[in-house]
């Protein structure tokens, strides 16, 4: 019979198990590592390691009281790590790992069970085990977990004695230790084997670093990062992301560093069923296709949600760890939009103060819909320098962001562009900050401009952010096609008061933008306070 590990990987290249790029390519890679002249496969080792888990026993949920067996999967995974050696020097190939994987996989339990594995099984002896957590809370968790696992090997506590903190395998001496971001020491260690949970959380890479730091004097050290997708692409868990991608793809050269991420492939229809196994490679096992849809249909339904399931059931990298209005929402609104001659059009103006991003938005209502087109501006200085260039950049060549002159906001280029736009239609009212807007608004008046100034306190955007909500969501509005216009909504969290009015605001990155959001609030809540017949109207 072909061993579970070898079928996994035959059946994915071959197409018989769904299963994303990075994973087809990981299996391809374990291949090609079994032709190598200069590696060797272990099976006996691999074997070992399977059936050591295999004696330990499920203590949670209706698995209790089972033995762990894994999954293909999971048993690929473990055949990699342990497997794998160099002919020459008899030292294994792989010295770190990185494995993403959705939420109720069996994630925890088979990071619990490599601990165990290496404190006890692996034959190194006075071996030191680092289980990390980002936390003191969640390291309680982890080490419970181990706990278990131990106790059922060793319910008298003969050889396996737990502490505080620690397990101690007395046979050879070994150590399992919990550790936390949060602890106040983190040095001493000579760690054998380090497995760090859910990465994508941690603020910094301190204990990773230290981990890894402290592994000089073992022969057969390795460090395994196991964790979700997360909602913050500046941690560092998501940049360890990008050079495993790197490395799977042959951008990077790294032969120490497994890798193996499930999820679902960029711009895929994650409402599909069919693509759920991707990020879900136990489903039917550990997770049911119905908690999934049923997570899927919560996300539908309460916009809330949506970061939520797609990070933890779906294992999709986001950009924030709330949402205001999912992004197939706003695509399902997006279509192409010019301003028609003989429309009366309201405008809303988030002018940068110096060097940055200027949205310009002009609303009108037709035929019980509102249509809004959005214009970006950058003064050439911001392509120079800064977090945002090279998006910037990208969006200029596009055509989607228009790049003035000079190191400050381009004022006049602005006011020109907005009647050429209008040209033939009606300007109602253009509703802008005041704050360092002061001889704009001059110079705009003196052209015949209507201009009104738009407080920014909550209480003035509580109406139109509601209102923009109740569009979008009934389909009632069309958004003009640009990228930008979909990154500026990525962007946006709720603010609220303690009287419940709400305000969008940035997310927890400060360096994103959200203007052509505020100015098409801007936009709205002029044309929601306005006489849409008014006689003051002033044509261009």
């Amino acid at each position: 019979m072909v061993k579970s590990y070898y079928q996994y990987a035959d059946d994915i290249i071959a197409g018989k198990i769904t299963a994303c790029n990075y994973i087809i390519m990981a299996c391809k890679r374990f291949k090609n590592d079994l032709q190598r002249e200069d590696l060797v496969f272990k099976e006996d080792v691999v074997d070992k390691a399977i059936k050591f888990i295999s004696i330990l026993k499920h203590y949670q949920s209706g698995h209790a009281g089972s033995n762990f067996i894994l999954s293909s999967w999971q048993a690929f995974i473990v055949a990699n790590i342990v497997g794998l050696y160099y002919k020459k020097t008899n030292l294994r190939k792989y010295s770190s790992s990185y494995i993403e994987v959705a939420r109720k996989q069996g994630k925890s339990a088979l990071a619990s069970a490599l601990c165990i594995y290496f404190l006890i099984a692996d034959g190194e002896k006075g071996a030191e085990v680092l289980l990390a957590a980002n936390s003191k809370e969640q390291a309680r968790i982890a080490f419970e977990m181990c706990y278990q696992f131990t106790h059922q090997l060793d319910p008298l506590g003969k050889m396996l004695r737990k502490y505080r903190s620690e397990i101690k395998f007395s046979t050879t001496q070994s150590v399992l230790k919990v550790l936390a971001a949060d602890d106040s020491k983190l040095d001493g260690f000579n760690c054998s084997f380090g497995l760090i949970d859910e990465y994508h959380s941690a603020k910094n890479s301190r204990v990773r670093d230290v981990i890894k730091s402290s592994m000089g004097m073992r022969e057969n050290p390795h460090l395994c990062t196991i964790t979700t997708a997360g909602f913050n692409k500046s941690l560092p868990c998501y940049a360890l992301r990008e050079t495993a991608i790197e490395v799977l793809q042959g951008a990077k050269q790294d032969d120490s560093m497994f890798v193996a991420i499930y999820s679902i492939e960029e711009n895929e229809d994650w409402k599909n069923p069919k693509c759920w196994i991707k990020s879900n490679p136990n489903l039917g096992v550990t997770v049911k296709p119905a908690y999934i849809a049923s997570q899927i249909q919560q996300a539908l339904n309460n916009p809330s949600d949506y970061i939520g399931v797609l990070t933890k059931n779906l294992n999709i990298w986001c950009d924030t760890v709330e949402v205001w209005i999912p992004e197939d929402t706003i695509i399902r609104n997006t279509a192409s939009v010019d301003i028609p001659a003989n429309t009366i059009v309201t405008v809303g103006v988030d002018l940068a103060s110096v060097g940055d991003l200027t949205a310009v938005a002009f609303l009108y209502y037709d035929d019980d819909r509102y249509y809004c087109k959005l214009k970006y501006y950058l003064p050439a200085s911001a392509l120079q320098s800064g977090i945002n260039k090279d998006m910037y950049l990208a969006w200029q060549k596009q055509g989607y962001l228009t790049v003035t002159q000079g190191n400050v906001t381009d004022y006049d280029y602005i006011t020109k562009d907005i009647l050429q736009i209008t040209k033939g239609a009606t300007i109602n009212c253009i509703y802008y900050d005041a704050f360092n807007a002061t001889q704009w608004a001059i110079d705009c008046t003196a052209q015949g401009l209507p201009l009104e100034d738009y407080p920014q306190n909550i209480a003035n955007f509580n109406k139109p952010t509601r209102e923009l909500e109740r569009l979008i969501l009934s389909d009632r509005i069309v958004i003009d096609d640009n990228p930008i216009t979909r990154y500026c909504f990525r962007n946006v969290v709720l603010k609220s008061d303690h009287n419940g009015n709400v305000k969008p605001i940035k997310g927890v990155a400060r360096s994103r933008k959200i203007d052509g959001v505020i100015a098409l609030i801007e936009a709205l809540g002029g044309y929601l306070a306005t006489d849409k017949y008014s006689n003051e109207i002033i044509v261009i």
